[in-house]
């Protein structure tokens, strides 16, 4: 017997079948590469085709439409109508030369662009002559931000950090577009609902707190990780929170139900205080932790003199005020303010002038 030699090519005749067949493969792999050029080169073609058959039938429609229809409109109607029809060929062309590869949201973010312009163009030739220059520019902005919201909803991811961002957006987004919609029609609302503008100030108050508790909810629980590393921060931070939109429930309550019975110079002084006991109950709760600390303010009389001069504004729009016209209103509180800078800048001044009087020498 003649020993084999596992080292020795095996003949072609005695080639596995399995070898044959990857050889195969190899020999025809060129094969599927120029069937995929000849594949784009045919879809480029077709979307050259599609692209100058739209503009032409946009252009059939344009004849069509002037010589049986446009009699029957204005001016500014038929330039409405033939821009809406070119723009649904744009938004076609986009939907058609948008690569594959970026996906449907690219080309969802394109259709939503050419709708909003559609939108535009629609209300501007047919309904906004009906509305104001602030009505109109705040269904202008409106429209936008609903765009962006949509967008937002295609792009930001729903899951993860992504839908705390998506709510997050999507709640700054909603309260302004009820701002830029409620401020030019809130007189149109009072006529349904009678409010005065105290009520319509305790509505923007209340839409804030609102957005404020919207945008912040998905990320509490980040929140309370980053201030519960520090001792002593977690139960304060949370309570200057808590303490701050207390606040604003007050000033939305006070705005709604009992402002209408006061002045506005009195409405002016309760504000004032009401910010000065919310100032004073923070520096309450930060100042024992600060001063284990040996940090904040280096000179607290500073801060008690600003707390002072809150207090004389306030007794003077409670009492005084009415009897004054806004200007001199006005006057009495700059005069009040350089009087607190000058007390408070001398005092510093004065401080400084010690300091640099001491003997270095030694």
């Amino acid at each position: 017997m003649t020993p084999t030699d596992d080292d020795v090519t095996p003949p072609p005749d005695d080639m596995p079948e399995d070898v044959e067949d990857v050889e195969d493969e190899i020999e025809r792999e060129p094969e599927p590469h120029r069937r995929r050029g000849h594949t784009r080169r045919r879809r480029s073609k077709l979307r050259e085709y599609s692209s100058m058959g739209s503009f032409i039938a946009w252009m059939a429609f344009l004849v069509v439409w002037l010589f049986f229809f446009a009699g029957s409109y204005g001016l500014f109607e038929n330039i409405a109508v033939v821009l809406i029809a070119l723009l649904v060929v744009f938004a076609a062309n986009a939907v058609l030369w948008i690569p594959l590869d970026q996906g449907w949201k690219a080309r969802s973010s394109a259709i939503s662009a050419f709708i909003w312009f559609a939108f535009l163009i629609l209300w501007i030739f047919f309904f906004a002559a009906d509305f104001g220059i602030y009505e109109n520019i705040g269904i202008g902005i409106a429209s936008l931000l609903i765009i962006g919201a949509v967008n937002v909803v295609l792009w930001v991811p729903s899951a993860g950090e992504g839908r705390g961002s998506r709510v997050s957006a999507l709640g700054g987004i909603g309260w302004l577009t009820f701002m830029v919609l409620w401020l030019p029609f809130a007189n149109d609302f009072a006529l349904i609902y009678p409010i005065n503008g105290y009520q319509n100030m305790a509505i923007i108050l209340a839409s804030f707190l609102l957005m404020l508790l919207v945008v912040t909810f998905p990320w509490r629980s980040e929140i309370s990780i980053g201030i519960d590393a520090t001792p002593g921060v977690s139960i304060r931070a949370k309570g200057s929170l808590a303490g701050f939109l207390l606040y604003l429930v007050f000033l939305v309550i006070w705005m709604w139900a009992f402002a209408s019975g006061f002045s506005a110079n009195q409405n002016v002084a309760t504000i004032l205080v009401s910010f000065a006991i919310f100032a004073a109950i923070m520096v309450g709760a930060w100042l024992p932790w600060s001063r284990r600390r040996g940090e904040g303010p280096e000179n607290w009389w500073a801060i008690g003199l600003a707390f002072v001069w809150v207090i004389a504004l306030s007794i003077w729009f409670w009492f005084f005020a009415d009897s004054f016209n806004a200007y001199q209103n006005f006057a009495v509180f700059l005069v009040s303010l350089m009087a607190i800078v000058a007390i408070s800048g001398g005092a510093q001044w004065k401080k400084i002038r010690d300091f640099e009087s001491l003997d270095w020498d030694d």
